[in-house]
């Protein structure tokens, strides 16, 4: 019985929803069985056996001792008893995930329409007039909050049309009003999901883009776009549109951003960093917007938008400690990455991602010796890693004129060229940087301005190279020192 559905459905419960199940099991409101002791002893045994890791007690002769004891064996009894306790426990994963997802607004829109149905009038005007006051302040809304009000609008509809018959507008332009304000939300969350997504990966033409572009401001509803959220959403379109948004654009976006911040829910403003985020990415070459991604990415961490259940991706924990490496914020990321050692998710080997970063910090603070020790003693398992550690040991047996350096260029092209699970653009990336690694310690380069200049200048025709802004920031100083 490992196999079945109920086992598989149970194995995801944590302790808590365990009990809760119990409880819900035993409880005469929920369960039309609730007197039967099987539903419970099957489930309490099929716990027990996942919480101890023994599959053997979990065949079908050993639950139909535990469950039915003493019992002769009946064909198809353990099935049934399987699938009933099967649609019951359907039923409370129903019910959990209504109880965590309801919020006030919505509990008293559904206690309106059942006064509405019952007659209740007086009830039901009382509720709707708390629910106005709710409706009236609209900070921190998303999908469901629109949702919800759609909902209350339409109810009061229901109601209006059933008392008040040939009377007003029976609250029809409201329930208009707040399907477009939910429309719109809506349409332009995915909207400018799209466009960011354009600016990374081309999936729109020219002249689809400008069609959703001009189709963004329809409905033309005057009270949304004049909310802090409507107005985020037009700015944000107007700075996603096309690839030479000027800065001025951006700047006013992010101003706006931070103005509002306490308007939005943490969902939402995610969403709208990231678009911020994703700007400064692809112009990191400008210092200014480098200032600005660390700031967002600070941000970001201090105020819990980074973290999910207490953990930080992968991703995120390297890209706040590179950045943060770049603007020379060194005691903010060590802090930083103290602190969550033990919080990063999204790899299987967290502790070899954490020492490489580790690495990272000691060779931007230029303790070299430090970093290259931590790469030596580490044994990569993660190919990524094993790309990564080979790039930071040439940079670091540059900076230290270690002898040895153009015989590791050489074998690092070697393994590069050979690897069969590198995908083709990093492959040629980083065989390029390896490439350029050999002109770049030639002893002519370093006294040759102008051989210093065509190589600054093939970077800056042709980027896609690895650890670009290192050998461009290389370069930089060999042309300083030469002119001296």
């Amino acid at each position: 019985m490992t196999k079945s559905t109920l086992v598989e459905i149970l194995g995801t419960f944590n302790e808590t929803e365990q009990q809760r199940l119990i409880d819900f099991l035993r409880s005469p409101w929920c369960t039309p069985a609730w007197q039967s002791p099987e539903p419970v002893g099957l489930v309490s045994h099929i716990f027990e056996s996942l919480n101890q890791r023994s599959s053997s007690n979990l065949q079908k002769e050993v639950i139909y001792r535990r469950v039915f004891p003493g019992r002769p064996f009946v064909f198809n009894k353990l099935e049934k008893l399987f699938s009933g306790t099967l649609k019951t426990v359907r039923q409370f994963i129903q019910h959990e995930m209504f109880a965590q997802q309801t919020f006030p607004a919505q509990e008293y829109m559904l206690q309106a329409e059942f006064f509405r149905e019952k007659g209740a009038y007086d009830e039901c005007d009382q509720i709707y007039e708390k629910l106005s006051k709710w409706q009236q302040n609209k900070q921190k809304w998303g999908t469901r909050e629109y949702t919800v009000n759609w909902q209350i609008e339409q109810g009061k509809y229901n109601y209006k049309s059933e008392i008040y018959q040939k009377k007003g507008d029976q609250n029809l332009l409201s329930t208009l009003e707040a399907l477009e304000e939910l429309y719109l939300s809506e349409r332009l969350f995915y909207t400018c999901m799209l466009l960011n997504i354009n600016q990374v990966t081309p999936v729109l033409s020219p002249e689809a883009m400008s069609g959703m572009v001009a189709e963004s401001t329809h409905p033309h509803n005057a009270r949304f776009f004049a909310s802090p959220v409507g107005s985020l959403y037009r700015k944000a379109i107007i700075t996603l549109a096309g690839a030479d948004q000027s800065d001025d654009d951006f700047e006013l976006f992010c101003i706006h951003l931070d103005k509002h911040q306490h308007h939005l829910s943490d969902y939402l403003y995610s969403h709208f960093e990231s678009f911020a985020i994703n700007r400064c990415v692809r112009h990191f070459s400008n210092p200014k917007y480098q200032t600005i991604l660390f700031r967002l990415l600070k941000q970001r961490v201090e105020e819990g938008r980074s973290f999910v259940d207490g953990k930080i991706s992968a991703s995120e924990f390297q890209n706040v400690v590179k950045i943060g490496l770049m603007r020379k914020e060194f005691d903010w990321v060590w802090q930083f990455m103290q602190a969550n050692r033990n919080n990063i998710y999204g790899s299987q080997h967290p502790e070899e991602y954490f020492r490489f970063n580790v690495a990272n910090y000691w060779f931007y603070t230029e303790q070299f010796d430090k970093a290259l020790d931590v790469l030596l003693t580490s044994d990569y398992e993660e190919m990524q890693y094993k790309h990564s550690a080979k790039l930071m040991e040439i940079k670091i047996l540059y900076e230290i004129e270690s002898d040895i350096l153009p015989s590791k260029i050489d074998a690092a092209k070697i393994f590069f060229y050979r690897e069969k699970h590198i995908p083709k653009d990093k492959k040629d990336m980083y065989c390029r940087f390896a490439d350029f690694m050999r002109r770049l310690i030639r002893p002519q380069t370093a006294v040759n301005p102008e051989r210093i200049h065509k190589l600054l200048q093939e970077l800056d025709e042709d980027p896609k190279i690895a650890e670009l802004f290192w050998l461009r920031e290389k370069l930089e100083r060999m042309l300083k020192k030469s002119r001296w």
